[in-house]
């Protein structure tokens, strides 16, 4: 009888927004989603090199109002990673179709986005719903979604009701497919699994090869080595802050074969490739949650040996030291036994792991093993491994990802704390107390940011990679909080991986000095292999070696043009508010514009890039950088949120001269000519108009009244035409100036005069 009364009085609000509304275009979800064929082949054989961002919306995205029908796969809030948002998706409801699943949701939670009522549907519910569509995500093979209430792009702030035409008491059955659907190997094939994006899915018989336990994903492969990655969107399957209270979930141990995993596919971004496929499990079963009505998306075969608490001790070893590494293990199966464990390790670079078999220790099911003294500075890995009965092997951490300590008798370093020398990004003294010393580099008046509900300060040991590091108090008594750029301190905390940063939980502190030298910047390359440059549509993961080095330390980067305005946007749109635009090391346009590195809007400085109206942040003595715009230097903490490294700069003085140089269209000069600067006198900007008959190596300098060169406005290949380049002087004393333009044999120079 409610049900019966919710579907009317959801009917009754759906006519009546239909009345108010031009009735929209309708799609089925496959229209929107198809993507040629060959698009997709050119990405499989691209891979990392592919740019075509694809379009399987062209004809509705963004800007057109349009309606669809399908049947909801999860309802609201299970998807709770979204955050402040209500979050469904859907599936066509025709048998056998292919790109037939879209994800739905709201900008918001406000009664706006409740008036859609997304919140009265239900798993099974066939629903009819009106919006505007969008591809979100860097990577290639973006994700297709469509909202029904925006209050930035796609606008759609006029929310129409949900129409439940049909209510049915499950979802629909998963698709049956092979972890070949979607890769060979480790390489992501979209020709094969774009068209089962956003649909409900199930791979049978795989193996957990491994696990991230920071958040309980994990990854599996088939009996051929194809391997996928499970993505913890649910709140039922996920150690993230979103997990749901009640759930019971833990990642399944490294070597658990599954009788399959089921849920809804997700492209993800993922360094050298075009961006993977992953699943989402959805609802879990009565086992996990009482009175569940799902049988649960995960089913176990047979579960690995499961080896948890593994601790050495001391954990800052000396070379004096002989190593106590202790661990559980268990067999989750029912009625199986650990027949024994082992304990593995190696020094240094060596390929070969020592293993030694283990007893138990007295009285419970804890496993003690030795690893034995070693030299000073060397570098030592290790793992656990547990064997059951019926043949099964379990190991903790992966062997390719080992837990590692280094050996410093004189004391650990930022350095040593940072350091690591795997691909996960995990420092070696993860949950340790230790002591080390450094400056600050980055205080709460250049950076407004916060871990643990504490602001986050950045301090350095030295200059260059790995000697960075991010420092909070675990309470404002610490004294963390009101430090200054340039004390040097020592402090003694916990080391904790927490949002993919190292970080250290300041216990206690000894202040030396203030204004001490700060660690100066690295200048670091953003073009060639191995350099901080990387593809929009593709960012590198957490732990790429060629970033990793350089989390939490402040560098440089020189003669940097900004070639997106909205680093979140393929297009340069308004697709965000969080303001950060990307640099390259190439000028638009050009084939390398695209390689470059993210920036973001967290110092306090006043520069910022993005015009969208949908970006609220800017700076109240807001100084706009146009598109293209160079800047000679740039220095910033280079940061990892949000699955970005980032160069976060801090106050003004971190940027060099910005200069945007534009084309006056309609002049073909016959001459060189460099004209006054105007206005002149200046404070803080001016622009200088410049011809050349010819396209040349063009340079405009700019040099101080002793000759010396401040900073260089201009050092490219241009075309012939008349070209105004806009100088910003902010970092410059009053003073009287010259600029030069130098084109070939052709050399012109004039006198600028600089009042503030």
């Amino acid at each position: 009888m409610k049900q019966r009364l919710l579907f009317g009085v959801v009917c009754a609000m759906w006519t009546m927004s239909l009345l108010m509304a031009q009735d929209p275009k309708s799609f089925t979800i496959p229209e929107l989603n198809q993507v040629p064929l060959d698009s997709l082949l050119k990405m499989d054989t691209l891979q990392s090199s592919a740019s075509t961002k694809l379009d399987d919306t062209a004809p509705v995205i963004s800007n057109d109002t349009i309606k669809v029908v399908g049947v909801v796969l999860v309802k609201p809030r299970v998807l709770s990673y979204t955050l402040a948002r209500y979050n469904i998706f859907i599936q066509d409801t025709t048998t056998g179709q292919v790109y037939a699943g879209l994800n739905i949701l709201t900008n918001d939670t406000s009664s706006q986005a409740q008036s859609t009522l997304i919140t009265a549907v239900d798993t099974g519910m066939v629903i009819e719903l009106v919006g505007r569509a969008l591809e979100f995500g860097n990577q290639p093979n973006s994700l297709t979604e469509m909202y029904i209430y925006s209050t930035s792009a796609p606008a759609f702030t006029s929310p129409v009701a949900v129409n439940i035409l049909d209510v049915k008491s499950t979802r629909p059955e998963p698709v049956e497919v092979t972890v070949d659907s979607f890769a060979v190997g480790t390489s992501p094939r979209p020709s094969r699994g774009e068209k089962y994006e956003g649909m409900y899915v199930i791979l049978r018989n795989i193996t957990v090869n491994s696990v991230d336990l920071a958040t309980g994903r994990f990854t599996f492969v088939d009996a051929n080595g194809n391997q996928m990655s499970m993505y913890d969107g649910s709140q039922y399957y996920t150690l993230r802050g979103h997990k749901l209270s009640a759930s019971k979930y833990t990642p399944p141990p490294i070597g658990t074969t599954l009788k399959y995993i089921r849920g809804i596919v997700l492209p993800q971004a993922r360094t050298g490739t075009a961006g993977e496929y992953t699943i989402m499990p959805l609802y879990p079963g009565p086992k996990e949650i009482k009175n569940s009505p799902y049988p649960g998306d995960i089913s176990i075969d047979k579960f690995a040996p499961s080896i948890t608490n593994l601790l050495r001790a001391p954990g800052v070893p000396k070379s004096a030291d002989d190593v106590s590494v202790t661990f559980k293990a268990a067999n989750l199966n029912a009625g199986g036994t650990i027949d024994s464990a082992a304990l593995f390790y190696k020094v240094g670079k060596s390929v070969s792991w020592t293993s030694s078999i283990l007893t138990l220790a007295v009285g419970d099911s804890l496993y003690r093993g030795t690893i034995p003294k070693q030299p000073n500075d060397s570098m030592v890995s290790y793992y656990a491994g547990a064997y059951a009965s019926g043949g099964l092997f379990g190991t903790f951490p992966d062997p390719t990802i080992p837990n590692f300590y280094v050996i410093r008798d004189g004391g650990l370093k930022i350095y040593d704390v940072q350091f690591t020398p795997y691909t996960n990004g995990r420092s070696g003294f993860a949950l340790e107390s230790i002591t080390v010393s450094g400056t600050i580099t980055a205080d709460t008046s250049d950076l407004k940011e916060t871990s643990g509900g504490r602001p986050r300060l950045f301090m350095a040991g030295a200059s260059g990679a790995w000697n960075g590091i991010v420092i909070y108090g675990n309470t404002a008594g610490v004294g963390i909080d009101t430090l200054k750029q340039g004390d040097s301190i020592t402090v003694t905390g916990l080391v904790l991986e927490t949002n993919s940063r190292t970080v250290i939980q300041v216990l206690s502190r000894v202040y030396h000095a203030s204004g001490s030298t700060v660690p100066a910047a690295t200048v670091v390359s953003m073009s060639g292999n191995g350099s901080l440059s990387y593809e929009l549509s593709n960012p590198p993961v957490d732990g790429n070696a060629a970033f990793e080095k350089w989390e939490s330390v402040l560098i440089q980067v020189n003669n940097s043009y900004v070639v997106k305005r909205n680093a979140d946007n393929l297009l340069d749109g308004a697709s965000s508010n969080f303001g950060e635009y990307f640099i390259s090391s190439t000028a638009l346009p050009g084939s390398s514009s695209r390689f470059g590195l993210r920036v973001d809007d967290n110092g306090t400085n006043s520069f910022y890039a993005d015009t969208s109206s949908a970006y609220t942040a800017k700076p109240s003595n807001a100084q706009l950088m146009v598109l293209n715009s160079k800047i000679s230097s740039l220095k910033g903490i280079l940061d990892y949120s949000f699955s970005f490294y980032k160069l976060e700069p801090r106050k003004d003085n971190d940027f060099g001269t910005i200069t945007s140089v534009s084309k006056i269209e309609g002049y073909v000069p016959n001459n060189f000519a460099l004209a006054q600067n105007f206005p002149n006198p200046f404070n803080p900007t001016t622009n200088i108009e410049y011809s050349i008959p010819f396209s040349g190596k063009v340079s405009l300098s700019i040099y101080n009244v002793l000759g010396q060169t401040v900073t260089t406005l201009v050092e490219q290949e241009l075309a012939a035409g008349k070209y105004v380049a806009q100088f910003n002087a902010s970092r410059f004393a009053s003073g009287v100036y010259f600029y030069k333009l130098q084109v070939g044999d052709f050399v012109s120079v004039k006198k600028m005069m600089l009042l503030k």
